[in-house]
C-alpha cells in the first residue's frame, strides 16, 4: 500500500458556515492533505457553492437545504446539482470518512464507500443531545433507530471525540469505539503581547471594562439564555458566533465573526464563558484555553477524558455557573494562574500533528486488516 491515500470526507456543514465542527474537519482536513489526496464533500453556504481547490485538498460544496437551523439543528440536505460530480471525484478513495452518523451527507459517503470497496471511518462528534423540546428529542430517537444505529455498525472504525459521546456508543452498539481528541493550532491559538485597548477598539468593546466572552452558534443546547440570565453588575458580556442582533445593558452583540479573528478576541477579553450541554469537546474552549484565557465551564464528565477538571473553573450544574462566574470575575489572580495552567495543558496534550497522525493510524488499520463483522 503506497504512503500516499486518497482519502474521500463527507460532512454536513463546512466552512463559511459557523460552528466549532466545521473547524475542527478544516484542520483535520488540510493536514491531512499535507501527505494525501483529499476529496471534501459539504453543503453550500452563505452563497459558497462549486467545486474548488483550497488548502491542498478539492472541496465539493453541494446545494442544499438548511431549513431546520431555525430550530437550532443544523441538517442541511443536499439539493441536487454538483451530487454526481463529488461522488464520481470519491470514487476512487482508499478510505471514507464521514462526520456525524445521522446525517444525509453520512449516507452518501456510506454509499460511495461501498461502490468503491473502501473502508468507511465515522466520526461521531456529539450522540444524542437532549433538547428541551420532546418532539426534538422523539426524532432524534427515531433518526437514531432508524440511520444511525446502522452507520455506526457498518463502519470499519467508529471514532468518538469525548468520552461521554464513546460511552454512550459502546453500551447501546458496539465495545470498540475509539477515542480520537481534537487538537488546536497552538501557534495561532497563544498568550500574545497586544495592545488590549486598541484591539478592543478594533472590536467596538469597551476599553475599560471586564469582559466575559460566550461564543456559539445559534443551537438549544448551548444555553445562551444561561449565560444572559446572570446579572451583569460586574462585567460586560460579549456575545459572538451567530447573527442574534442582542441588544442589552453592558452587553455586545458581535454576531458571527470570521474564524481568523478568535484569536485576537481571545487575547481582549479577560475570560470564556462556556454553557453548553451535549458537546464532544468544546472548540471555544480549547481555543481559549491555549490562548491562556481563564474559563468558566459548565462541566461534563465526558470533558475529563481531554482536559484536567482545575484547568478551568469548572461549575456541576446550571444553577452554580453565575456563582463560578462571579468568583473569578473578582480573582484577577486565580484568572492569572488559570491563564498560566491552560496554556501549559494546551502544549503538554493538544497537537492537530498527533490529531492527524491518530486519524492515519486508523485509516491504514481498516484498509490493512480484514473485517471481523459482516458488511
Amino acid at each position: 500500500m503506497s504512503d500516499r491515500l486518497r482519502v474521500a470526507m463527507f460532512v454536513s456543514n463546512y466552512l463559511p458556515h459557523p460552528g466549532g465542527l466545521e473547524v475542527m474537519v478544516w484542520n483535520l482536513a488540510r493536514g491531512l492533505a499535507r501527505r494525501h489526496d483529499v476529496v471534501l464533500v459539504t453543503s453550500a453556504y452563505d452563497g459558497v457553492h462549486g467545486v474548488s481547490r483550497e488548502d491542498g485538498m478539492t472541496v465539493h460544496r453541494l446545494r442544499a437545504m438548511h431549513v431546520t437551523e431555525r430550530v437550532s439543528v443544523p441538517y442541511p440536505i443536499p439539493l441536487g446539482p454538483g451530487l454526481r460530480t463529488a461522488l464520481a471525484a470519491a470514487q476512487d478513495a482508499d478510505v471514507v470518512h464521514a462526520h456525524g452518523a445521522l446525517y444525509a451527507q453520512t449516507l452518501l459517503a456510506r454509499r460511495v464507500a461501498r461502490r468503491a470497496r473502501a473502508p468507511l471511518v465515522l466520526t461521531e462528534h456529539v450522540g444524542f443531545v437532549e433538547y428541551e423540546s420532546a418532539v426534538l428529542n422523539a426524532i432524534q430517537r427515531a433518526a437514531w433507530r432508524a440511520v444511525g444505529d446502522h452507520v455506526v455498525r457498518d463502519a470499519h472504525a467508529v471514532v468518538a471525540l469525548g468520552a461521554r459521546v464513546q460511552e454512550w456508543l459502546t453500551t447501546r452498539l458496539r465495545p470498540d469505539v475509539r477515542f480520537v481528541g481534537n487538537g488546536v493550532d497552538l501557534c495561532a491559538f497563544q498568550r500574545r503581547s497586544l495592545d488590549r485597548r486598541a484591539v478592543r477598539r478594533s472590536f467596538g468593546l469597551p476599553e475599560d471594562d471586564v469582559l466575559v466572552l460566550w461564543a456559539g452558534r445559534e443551537a438549544a443546547k448551548k444555553n445562551l439564555d444561561l449565560a444572559l440570565a446572570i446579572p451583569r453588575d460586574r462585567f460586560t458580556l460579549v456575545v459572538c458566533g451567530w447573527k442574534r442582533d442582542l441588544d442589552g445593558e453592558r452587553l455586545v452583540d458581535l454576531g458571527a465573526l470570521p474564524h481568523e479573528r478568535m484569536a485576537d478576541l481571545y487575547g481582549c477579553v479577560d475570560l470564556l464563558l462556556h454553557t453548553a450541554t451535549g458537546e464532544g469537546f468544546p472548540l471555544a474552549v480549547q481555543e481559549s484555553v491555549a490562548s491562556g484565557l481563564p474559563v468558566v465551564l459548565l462541566w461534563d464528565e465526558g470533558y475529563g477524558r481531554w482536559m484536567r477538571r482545575d484547568v478551568v473553573a469548572a461549575a456541576n450544574e446550571p444553577s452554580d455557573v453565575a456563582a463560578t462566574l462571579a468568583a473569578l470575575v473578582d480573582d484577577p489572580g486565580r484568572r492569572a494562574s488559570l491563564a498560566q495552567a491552560g496554556r501549559e495543558w494546551a502544549e503538554a496534550h493538544w497537537s492537530w500533528e498527533a490529531t492527524v497522525a491518530a486519524y492515519e493510524e486508523i485509516y491504514r488499520d481498516v484498509i490493512d486488516r480484514p473485517r471481523a463483522r459482516g458488511r
